[in-house]
């Protein structure tokens, strides 16, 4: 391994890279690539990709287009793991200190090229080294770590490190490089391949979805380490500090976190042996019982913050015993997955009803404050994606109640009022044990793999990804028709989108401002569409059902187009999903609590001093968008029959319990055709010729023309999806097959062909 100074062997360092432009603010203009094989390094200059797709997921599709092959496995040798910032990273903007992770995921299903952001400090850091992004390829003949300085990269030893948990690592790291450094690392479950392993930083801020963990344990590299000291200039700060109040008084944010520990809606009285009073944990009756010696809610915010995310539900527990290894103090923190530590229960009286006759109980799974905390402590010390988590403990829930035999399917004694059992459960899936090898390829794989009644009970959506925010229980409970825009956001994407894409849709639906749907607000937003968010749930029944039906699927495709172009613009900055866009000002009815919706364009223009104008904005993220998905064709295959097979996200037993509705595949194709109209794609769902050439994209183009020609012959021959019964009484699709050839021993706890 090298150590000390990078050695100078087939490498350029950052000084003597050739610039074909300098910036002042901002952007670097370089790309450092670190070849794990060779233990070499280069540096690329972008300087002139900075402008025009000004920074990170344009960046990264740019560079995928240029080295990445389309179908490239997540664990090929040939699979870049690509790490960017963006302009905004690193600066005194509210909610500048996030970043992404881009290249082919191993948790999507089939592998596709994806992203994952991250929060956290790494973003700084990373910024701080002289660089606007790190391109890992190859693989290490042994554990590795990559340390990242302003002359490029340094290659250290990683064998002592694995096998460490996540949090371990990071503060041996620390010791080790200085406390002002920080570092992306992955735990034992990414070292196993876990597909849905993430990437972490900050203790438990995580590139989650994607198993980006599972690509860094597949190329032996343990951590990715930031230690630069060079300082990041913007434009004009002054009005970056203006619109930081701006922004602050916009989301009429709390200056102190929220006492005492609430519940949020998840702990009922029936569930665990604690308190609550008003929807409230009491937390004295947590120390009586010896679970936690110490329970804060204080923000480990991002860096550039100061705002903790999701203020009642964040929460540190400090000195928990665990109930799966007793003597396990269970340190952790629990952001929006803190119904972890409260248990499960029914939300809505449907399901409470299905709950009741299925399983004889009133909640999927009962989980003590002591049993939510070993769980979380395992999320972050073994580095996993808790929202596939919760989609596997749902998968299970629907299986039990299916009748299946779950000591045998799961080699353990099912009693779900065991608290241990889920903590085991996870352990056994972070190191590939028993029928934890199953459970760690991901709950589209899982179902997928064993085939059957598995399938039909799974909570896969699409991309590998659960159902979030698509009506059924594993996120907002969405009435009906707020998940449509979801349906078709997760069907036109390559990832769950309701990260970086998706959440403000549901403001205008009341979900902000309780009770209040701003239905004139979301036509304004979303270019003066008129049914963007109807009909109103509560007019179910009391119109007649085709028409309740129709509005449903009405203008969708405008919310969805600006949802899409916004999440770019949010991958390009990079700003906070959080806090941005800022649709609506909650505090301000004096206004019709209408928020900032050019709050991005001032941001970028203050702090890089290039002027950005909306429709700059939305033009470049346009292009961007393109770029994705002409590549996401080549990538997996892809049409218009890949799209629709979103249709099946409620085939589960869940579906949507909030009015026992699934989606219309009639509708939902017509939906999608106006979608693609409406984007200036053809009818598979690829970018025309002439939308390709408006944007510059003449040398895309000529890649995408074989693959275009050959949906056209396909069209001709073979029936629309929704117009061909068979696509619509099975599950899954050609891209899926290959999975189908393995089937799961019992006996010794993995696949066989």
């Amino acid at each position: 391994m090298t150590h000390g100074k990078p050695q100078r062997t087939g490498w350029r360092s950052a000084a003597e890279t050739e610039k074909k432009m300098d910036f002042k603010y901002a952007w670097w203009g370089k790309v450092l690539w670190v070849d794990l094989r060779e233990q070499r390094f280069w540096v690329e200059d972008i300087s002139d990709k900075c402008q025009d797709l000004i920074g990170c997921r344009g960046i990264a599709i740019d560079f995928a287009w240029r080295y990445l092959k389309p179908g490239t496995g997540a664990f090929d040798e040939e699979n870049l793991l690509m790490y960017f910032n963006g302009p905004v990273t690193g600066t005194p903007v509210l909610g500048g200190g996030r970043s992404y992770f881009f290249g082919v995921g191993a948790q999507s299903f089939p592998e596709m090229y994806t992203r994952s952001s991250i929060g956290g400090r790494v973003g700084e850091a990373s910024k701080k080294t002289g660089f606007d992004g790190v391109i890992i390829k190859g693989k290490s003949e042994k554990p590795v770590i990559v340390e990242v300085t302003e002359e490029g990269a340094v290659f250290h030893d990683g064998t002592g490190y694995w096998g460490r948990y996540a949090v371990d690592t990071q503060k041996l790291l620390k010791k080790r490089f200085g406390e002002d450094t920080e570092a992306c690392v992955i735990g034992p479950a990414g070292e196993h391949k876990v597909r849905l392993a993430g990437i972490f930083n900050d203790l438990d801020n995580t590139a989650a979805q994607a198993g980006f963990g599972a690509v860094m344990g597949d190329k032996n590299l343990k951590a990715i380490v930031f230690n630069g000291r060079k300082a990041v200039r913007v434009a004009d700060l002054e009005t970056i500090i203006k619109l930081r109040d701006d922004n602050m008084r916009l989301k009429t944010i709390p200056k102190a976190p929220v006492e005492p520990l609430a519940a949020v809606g998840y702990g009922t009285p029936s569930v665990g042996e604690h308190e609550f009073k008003d929807g409230v944990l009491k937390k004295d009756n947590l120390f009586e019982n010896v679970e936690a010696s110490e329970i804060t809610q204080k923000g480990n915010t991002c860096v550039a913050c100061g705002v903790p995310c999701h203020l009642t539900t964040f929460s540190f527990v400090r000195g928990g015993r665990g109930v799966w290894h007793k003597t396990l103090d269970t340190t952790n923190s629990s952001k929006c997955v803190a119904p972890f530590v409260y248990g499960w229960t029914a939300k809505c009286e449907k399901e409470l009803d299905w709950l009741e006759k299925e399983l004889g109980r009133d909640y999927r799974w009962p989980m003590n404050f002591r049993s939510g905390s070993e769980i979380m402590w395992y999320v972050n010390n073994m580095g996993l994606n808790t929202w596939d988590l919760v989609a596997l403990f749902l998968w299970l829930s629907e299986l039990e109640a299916g009748g299946e035999d779950m000591d045998k399917l799961t080699g353990l004694h099912w009693d779900v009022d065991d608290p241990a059992l889920l903590p085991h459960l996870v352990e056994m899936l972070s190191l590939r044990e028993g029928f934890g090898n199953v459970l760690a390829e991901g709950s589209a794989r899982a179902a997928e793999y064993l085939g059957g009644h598995y399938l039909e009970h799974s909570d896969h959506a699409l991309h590998g990804m659960n159902a979030h925010s698509l009506g059924t229980v594993s996120w907002y409970n969405l009435k009906y028709p707020y998940w449509v825009a979801s349906a078709l956001m997760h069907a036109t994407g390559t990832r769950d989108p309701n990260s970086d894409e998706g959440h403000k849709y549901y403001d205008f639906g009341g979900r902000r401002i309780p009770f209040l749907r701003l239905p004139e607000l979301a036509k304004q937003y979303y270019y003066g569409a008129e049914h963007t968010i109807d009909p109103d749930p509560d007019l179910y029944g009391k119109i007649p059902d085709d028409e309740f039906f129709d509005l449903g699927y009405i203008d969708k495709e405008y919310a969805v187009k600006k949802q899409e172009i916004r999440g770019v613009i949010m991958g390009v900055g990079v700003f906070c999903d959080t806090l941005y866009p800022q649709t609506l000002a909650p505090g301000m009815p004096e206004t019709g609590y209408h928020g900032d919706w050019e709050m991005e364009s001032k941001l970028l223009t203050a702090v890089t001093g290039e002027t950005f104008t909306e429709e700059r904005l939305e033009r470049t993220a346009l292009k961007i968008w393109n770029m994705e998905r002409a590549y996401s064709m080549l990538d997996i295959g892809r049409s218009r029959d890949y799209d629709m097979y979103i249709v099946h996200c409620h085939d589960a037993r869940d579906g949507d319990w909030t009015r026992g509705i699934k989606i219309d595949p009639f509708r939902f194709g017509k939906l999608l055709d106006r979608y693609y109209e409406l984007e200036g794609w053809d009818e598979d769902g690829m970018p025309t010729e002439e939308t390709l050439h408006s944007y510059g994209l003449d040398e895309i183009n000529e890649r995408v023309k074989a693959y275009r020609e050959e949906l056209k012959e396909r069209r001709k021959t073979e029936p629309r999806y929704e117009e061909n019964p068979a696509n619509l009484a099975k599950r899954g699709s050609e891209a899926f097959e290959e999975g189908r050839k393995y089937t799961y021993s019992v006996d010794c706890g993995r696949f066989l062909k």
